[in-house]
């Protein structure tokens, strides 16, 4: 790559590569029990969301390309799952990356900008000192650029008890892409109590 550290006028970039390997590296692993804010400043765990699979998107409120044309791709990926298997069967949470700037008023803005409505999607703001720690543990990579960051386009999909299933890469996110691992994990998932 061009973008040799050290060199001169180099703009840091990630290598996509080793990005895939982390992302892939996570799968079959917990999710550690965070604590993050939601879009009305109140606290809410990630352990909340087991019961049922988790679609968790990372995403910096300043971005004005590769997040919202993402959270576009997934709007209309959920959609088309809430008709496909209704939105009673899963939760989609986007979690804001760069702290202290993706707060719970800028989730909440963001979410408002993209006309995001869904009852099972929530925005969620984590502890600056966490974030580390949470996008490794989804296998999450991202490098500061001058112009924000760059980082991996995916959507990880969290099973019922809380364990990495699978990751679906791309910006082209789709219902069918998405729908598969999903259906995978209702198909073989365990009756729910009632």
């Amino acid at each position: 790559a061009a973008n040799e550290t050290g060199s001169e006028g180099a703009v840091p970039a990630l290598d996509e590569r080793t990005a895939l390997r982390a992302g892939q590296a996570v799968i079959g692993t917990t999710v550690p029990d965070h604590t993050l804010l939601d879009r009305q400043g109140r606290p809410v765990q990630l352990s909340r969301y087991r019961g049922k699979p988790l679609l968790v998107s990372f995403i910096y409120t300043g971005c004005f390309q590769v997040c919202p044309t993402q959270t576009r791709s997934l709007y209309e990926a959920v959609k088309g799952l809430d008709r496909l298997l209704g939105e009673h069967q899963f939760n989609v949470v986007s979690i804001g990356f760069n702290q202290p700037f993706d707060s719970p008023d800028a989730m909440r803005s963001f979410a408002r900008q993209h006309r995001i409505e869904h009852r099972n999607w929530e925005f969620l703001s984590p502890p600056r000192q966490s974030v580390e720690e949470l996008t490794r543990a989804f296998g999450f990579s991202f490098v500061a650029t001058p112009a924000g960051f760059d980082h991996v386009l995916g959507v990880t999909v969290v099973d019922a008890e809380g364990r990495i299933h699978a990751q679906v890469y791309g910006d082209r996110l789709r219902a069918d892409q998405l729908g598969a691992p999903l259906r995978q994990l209702l198909l073989n998932a365990p009756p729910a109590a009632a």
